[in-house]
């Protein structure tokens, strides 16, 4: 059955004009009705999941008569299933560890969904990414959630959205153990070594400098974050210590470009270290209490602003309302159990 065909049928079964159809809603192609919740697939190719006892009547029920008419398919991301059981043993995330001559190689496993950003959420998918490789499990539900309430064009400045990339950790047990970069360490030597222990690495674009990549990709997927630039995950690297060059392999959340090997002198100056994940059921270390030594206003996105906040544990960049909010975000993470 035809569009034109869905609207009427919604029509009869509303009875009420089609324009009572929120206008959002008048674009779905299909849906698919489960646990309290619509999950829709727009004529665009993008996706929703809205709560039924949000909407209204008639919104439900053309949801309805579509899931009937053209059901959505369930996606494999939704098929992993991590058992509570499993929690105790610690996930095995390195998949290649091999030195031949001066040539050294570590590669940790891939995210079991590789996904494809939706808007400007880089930060999101890549945390998504780390957190997956790492063995904690996303639900696609719970990324639309927060998908469905950011906003879309300027997530990065929205407060729920701040707010919930905090939370993520919240979500697991056990929570995520976080590793920061160390503010004296090379960052570049810092990521191989915890690659080499397995944890995967979070790490961001803050500038347009992507030389190895094809001007086509760039053109596609423009930056909007000014200094928050593009997030990533490094799951893996070469390194040979003869030449002192080698490569990181990066989780990247495009579906034209969803991995690909950087060179290190085109990372040099480029991509960011930050931080790195403890592979799930590894033993917590014990560390010395993290003490906010300076916080330096970067730049001014609207009501938000942009905090380069120096502890005793490395650098953090942190998104707040002012310097008190930036340090006190910091000091709760560092406190966080």
């Amino acid at each position: 059955m035809k569009l034109k065909t869905r609207m009427l049928l919604a029509l009869f079964l509303v009875g009420s004009p089609l324009l009572a159809i929120n206008a959002r809603f008048q674009n779905a192609v299909k849906a698919r009705i489960e646990n309290g919740y619509a999950i829709v697939l727009f004529a665009d190719g993008t996706k929703g999941v809205f709560p039924l006892g949000s909407l209204k009547e008639e919104d439900r029920t053309w949801l309805e008569s579509l899931s009937a008419e053209n059901p959505l398919a369930r996606g494999k991301s939704e098929v992993v299933v991590v058992k509570e059981a499993q929690t105790t043993a610690v996930k095995k995330t390195i998949q290649v560890a091999t030195a031949v001559g001066p040539l050294e190689t570590v590669q940790l496993v891939q995210p079991n969904v590789m996904r494809d950003q939706i808007d400007a959420t880089c930060m999101l998918y890549a945390r998504v990414h780390w957190l997956d490789i790492a063995g904690f499990y996303m639900p696609v539900v719970d990324l639309y959630k927060i998908i469905n309430n950011s906003s879309p064009a300027h997530p990065w400045a929205d407060p729920f959205y701040r707010q919930s990339l905090v939370g993520l950790m919240d979500k697991f047990t056990p929570r995520p153990v976080i590793h920061n970069l160390p503010g004296q360490a090379d960052p570049f030597k810092w990521a191989r070594d915890e690659i080499r222990k397995g944890r995967p690495v979070l790490a961001s674009f803050p500038r347009e400098v992507w030389q190895d990549l094809p001007p086509g990709f760039i053109a596609a997927h423009p930056w909007s974050g000014g200094n928050v630039g593009h997030q990533v995950v490094i799951n893996g690297f070469t390194w040979n210590k003869d030449t002192q060059k080698g490569t990181f392999h990066i989780i990247n959340s495009w579906r034209e470009l969803p991995e690909f090997d950087l060179k290190t002198e085109a990372a040099d100056g480029a991509m960011v270290i930050e931080q790195s994940l403890s592979p799930k059921g590894e033993p917590r270390e014990e560390a010395a209490k993290l003490t906010v030594v300076d916080v330096t206003l970067v730049s001014s996105m609207g009501k938000t602003n942009l905090y380069k906040v120096e502890t005793s544990d490395g650098i953090r960049r942190v998104a707040a309302p002012n310097a008190d909010a930036a340090r006190k975000m910091v000091e709760s993470e560092d406190s966080a159990p």
